[in-house]
């Protein structure tokens, strides 16, 4: 059956990056206001490429929901 055969790409975990220059300023509340639970890491702004440049400075953050979310719902928080 090829609807038994498909894969399920939804997930009910999902990390993303957040740049501080093209993010708003009320990033955190933004994602406060879906009341779902996330994690922001420490500003990682002295991690280095291999070719010895430095990485733009970003967070990391992990989002939690209780159901599987799709990576077009996903995009839409984003």
């Amino acid at each position: 059956d090829e609807k038994a055969k498909k894969v399920d790409s939804r997930a009910r975990n999902w990390s993303l990056v957040v740049y501080p220059e093209s993010a708003p300023e009320n990033w955190r509340d933004i994602l406060d206001d879906y009341h779902i639970p996330w994690v922001e890491s420490p500003l990682h702004d002295k991690d280095i490429n291999p070719d010895g440049e430095i990485k733009k400075a970003h967070w990391h953050i992990g989002l939690f929901f209780s159901g599987k979310k799709s990576y077009g719902q996903i995009l839409e928080i984003t």
